[in-house]
């Protein structure tokens, strides 16, 4: 896994190298450079989430608590994933405005993600009171 971080880390300095030169003559190649290594990365990180998924449903399994507790947490860890994915791109590009309604939208729709969650640890707590 460390591996795999590292070669990654190595390929964006390149990409970013790259982006640089190319910047200079075409700015938008150089925008596109950027966007096509960060989907490649978000690509090969969500690639490795299995191995994270699969220790988790392991360890909520274990513990006796509702499996389907696992699905919201998840939803919310790719949405915030995705969320400042697209910030960065829009900062990227000089989008500040639109980063930061991406930014707004995305916590809110964690927020909704994340009721099923809540209610469920407000009805484990009552019930060990």
């Amino acid at each position: 896994m460390e591996a795999e971080l590292v070669r990654i880390a190595i390929l964006g300095i390149i990409a970013a190298i790259c982006a640089v030169i190319i910047s200079g003559k075409n700015p938008e190649m150089g925008m596109i450079l950027g966007l096509i290594f960060g989907v490649i990365a978000l690509m090969i990180a969500f690639g490795k989430a299995g191995t994270i998924v699969k220790a988790l449903e392991d360890t909520i399994v274990s513990s006796g608590i509702d499996a389907k507790l696992l699905v919201p947490v998840l939803k919310i860890t790719g949405m915030a994933y995705i969320t400042q994915f697209s910030v960065d791109v829009c900062k990227d590009v000089g989008q500040n405005a639109i980063a930061g309604k991406i930014e707004t939208v995305g916590k809110i729709m964690m927020l909704v993600v994340a009721v099923p969650v809540v209610t469920s640890l407000i009805h484990i707590i009552s019930g060990i009171l």
